[in-house]
């Protein structure tokens, strides 16, 4: 083959596609100037290139139907092969093709502009020359000359004000109802996605300032029609259900081993009997009423009864009063010294998470603490004890409960009423939001924004140390003696990845303050604890959970696991938009704490209020 053939011949290729597409866009164009263009300003023809636009509009919004039927099919885990699939359905629909429409669209009307072939025929190049209207010159001149950059220039006051909506506009307005597209295809998943159906648009605006200004013009005045009518198209095509969601987020579960079947053996059926066939598989039970079973089935915690010691045997050489002489032992100290206890204990103050909380006082550090009974009953247990506590030991916020030591309870003889692990933490006096609001009424705005932002930057503390709360509710979060408000009892708090709500026959959480996520069994979040911080502060708000109160923890857990509506949320506050964007069901969509803290004190600056200050001031009387 001659040298440079193949490269020729490559272009060659090249050159007779871009006229291939050039001649179909030239017929498409000539059957809209004769059926839907307008004989008004500012002219036929220019109308039918914006009802080509409506066309290139809808291109965006056939790859957002794609990604949307594809996810009904594969949930919201996005493997390699998932992600090549939405990424190139947004890079071609809203960027490749829109692209190649607007540089054929250019050449066709450059070249009628300019005397060339532009394939729209004697008749159309005719009409090309009629005037267009605002001193714009003919229809022809409009859309092949003068390109997106020379429209800017500002030497023309009716191409600027042209060029600023056209071309300015236009193109934001069609980004932004792409993006609308790509989200709803995206619901209930990762929206990671969608940068790839907006940029692209904005890379067209960008890769075509060398087209005639008018052609552009009108392009981008049909696409943002036709994007926005795209939106409803998007919405007809649905979202994944609950359950494919659920069951590609699901870890894969491990590969059971066939159980033999027992031989069979040969006997002959009487001709009167029928073979019998398998009986049909039992249906699946859904994963709501499977938890709802454990947490109804779990075994509440016996309460701690101290056992009398015996008292010393008296014997008849030793009289009533008198101890008994000690037992001279070989090599022993005559009277030997007693360990001195570090511990002693006051009084049970509750239970939570994994044991019991007692309120002693440590010799050590000179004051009263809180100790937190743990039984572990296996070293798993036992290693998840000592990963919490010394996750939570890094944590140092002023409304977060502080943990001083990890003791074993046989170290010591004051601790000898209990057994297991002993954490030993900061003890708080005061009365738990709960009880605050149930005996002097509900929070005011202020009280409430102040509560929030101090026990969301708690619970972000412990965040950026890899521990999660999971157990945020009313009865968890104490006000002291000064009006200040605590988050107490990381009692059932994991590194993030530990473990998912369901533990061996029990759940972990309060149904009445559990995220849609949680309760269906899902991995927890950072977002899963500020859904509960949110729910808390509704709580103080209105005096009744989110969701409403329920009759049993059962009732209460499907509410949550079905994602049941915010029926009991505050009417009459400044923070109801807040609290419903962070107690979204998609925890997606649920503002960071940090951005909730920031809305909060710009709000408490706003009014006049301090960021800082008592909560109890705020109490309103019911």
């Amino acid at each position: 083959m001659v040298p440079g053939a193949t490269e020729r011949f490559g272009a060659r290729e090249r050159e007779d596609g871009v006229e291939g597409v050039t001649a179909l866009l030239a017929a498409l164009l000539t059957m809209l100037h004769r059926s839907v263009s307008p004989d008004v300003c500012p002219g036929g023809w220019p109308w039918a290139v914006s009802a080509l636009g409506v066309g290139v509009g809808l291109l965006p919004t056939v790859g957002a139907l794609i990604v949307a039927l594809l996810r009904r099919r594969i949930g919201s885990h996005y493997g390699a092969a998932e992600a090549f699939v939405l990424a190139s359905a947004g890079i071609v629909t809203a960027g490749l093709l829109p692209l190649t429409v607007f540089m054929a669209t250019a050449r066709i009307f450059t070249a009628a502009a300019t005397g060339g072939v532009s394939g729209l025929g004697r008749a159309g190049v005719r009409s090309l020359g009629s005037d267009a209207c605002f001193a714009l010159g003919s229809q022809a001149d409009y859309l092949g000359s003068g390109s997106v950059a020379d429209a800017f220039s500002g030497a023309d006051p009716v191409r600027l004000g042209l060029a600023l909506f056209l071309l300015l506009l236009a193109p934001l307005f069609t980004a932004l109802f792409v993006l609308t597209q790509a989200r709803l295809a995206l619901r209930r998943g990762p929206r990671w996605p969608s940068k790839f159906f907006w940029v692209p648009v904005l890379a067209v605006a960008f890769l075509t300032v060398s087209v005639p200004a008018g052609t552009a013009g009108q392009l981008w005045l049909g696409a943002a029609l036709g994007s926005f009518l795209g939106i409803v198209i998007v919405l007809v095509a649905g979202t994944p259900s609950r359950e494919v969601v659920r069951r590609s987020l699901a870890p894969p579960e491990p590969a059971r081993r066939p159980v033999a079947s027992p031989p069979s053996r040969s006997v002959a059926a009487p001709a009167s009997r029928s073979v019998a066939t398998a009986a049909p598989a039992e249906p699946r039970q859904k994963l709501s009423d499977r938890l709802a079973e454990r947490f109804a089935a779990r075994q509440a915690v016996p309460p701690v009864v101290p056992v009398p010691r015996p008292a010393p045997e008296r014997t008849a050489a030793a009289p009533v009063g008198r101890a008994n002489p000690p037992t001279l032992v070989a090599g022993a100290p005559l009277f030997p010294a007693p360990p001195t206890p570090r511990f002693r204990l006051i009084r049970r103050l509750g239970s939570g998470g994994f044991g019991r909380v007692w309120l002693a006082q440590d010799a050590k550090l000179g004051h009263v603490v809180a100790l937190k009974a743990a039984h572990a009953p296996d070293a798993e247990t036992e290693q998840r004890i000592q990963r919490e506590a010394q996750a939570l030991a890094a944590v140092r916020h002023p409304h977060c409960v502080r943990i001083h030591d990890l003791v074993p309870a046989r170290s010591d003889p004051g601790l000898a009423e209990l057994d297991g692990m002993v954490i030993v933490m900061g003890y708080v006096e005061g009365s738990s939001l709960g009880d605050l609001v149930r005996s002097r009424g509900v929070l005011d705005d202020v009280a409430a924004a102040r509560v929030w932002l101090s026990l969301a930057g708690a619970l972000h503390a412990a965040h950026q140390q890899g521990v999660l709360h999971r157990d945020v509710k009313p009865g968890n979060v104490v006000v002291d003696q000064g009006g200040f408000a605590h988050l107490i009892d990381f009692g059932i708090a994991r590194k993030s990845g530990d473990a998912t709500m369901t533990q061996t026959g029990f759940v972990l959480g309060t149904p009445d303050f559990l995220s849609p996520e949680a309760a269906c069994g899902e991995r927890a979040t950072p977002a899963s604890d500020a859904w509960q911080l949110a729910a808390t502060v509704s709580f103080a708000l209105t005096g009744q959970p989110p969701r409403g109160g329920h009759a049993d923890a059962v009732s209460g857990l499907r509410a949550a696991a079905s994602g049941a509506a915010l029926s009991h949320l505050p009417r009459r506050t400044a923070h109801l938009a807040l609290l419903q964007a962070a107690m979204d069901n998609d925890p997606a969509r649920r503002p960071p704490l940090p951005a909730v803290q920031r809305a909060l004190a710009d709000w408490l600056q706003r009014n006049g209020t301090s960021v800082t200050g008592p909560v109890t001031v705020g109490i309103r009387v019911r």
